[in-house]
């Protein structure tokens, strides 16, 4: 004679119909809500979405590149001023007083 189990098959498909039934009850009012509520119009977009425009693309990268490069290896090598307290000089100078300073 089989053991009888203390669980019921029974009892445990009407709670899981009783937990799916309550989801679909919360999507459902959810759904229903949002779509006749509209979206408040708050914010500076005012509820509109936003507009987003396209990137702008480079008419000629690889002189684009040339001209940053060439702006750059030119500040390494030379001298100037960044701002009241601060100014920059070439590389070489500053790799040299680096290193005579750690040779102290």
């Amino acid at each position: 004679m089989p053991e009888r189990s203390d669980i019921s098959v029974r009892g445990l498909a009407i709670g899981a119909a009783i937990v799916v039934a309550g989801i679909a009850a919360s999507l459902g009012v959810s759904a229903f809500i949002a779509a006749r509520v509209p979206a408040p119009a708050t914010g500076p977009s005012r509820g509109e979405p936003p507009r987003i425009e396209g990137a702008a693309l480079q008419t000629a990268p690889p002189q684009d590149f040339a001209a940053f490069a060439r702006e750059k290896q030119a500040r390494l090598a030379s001298y100037g001023s960044v701002d009241a307290e601060h100014a920059h000089i070439p590389i070489e100078e500053a790799m040299r007083i680096l290193a005579q300073r750690t040779r102290r």
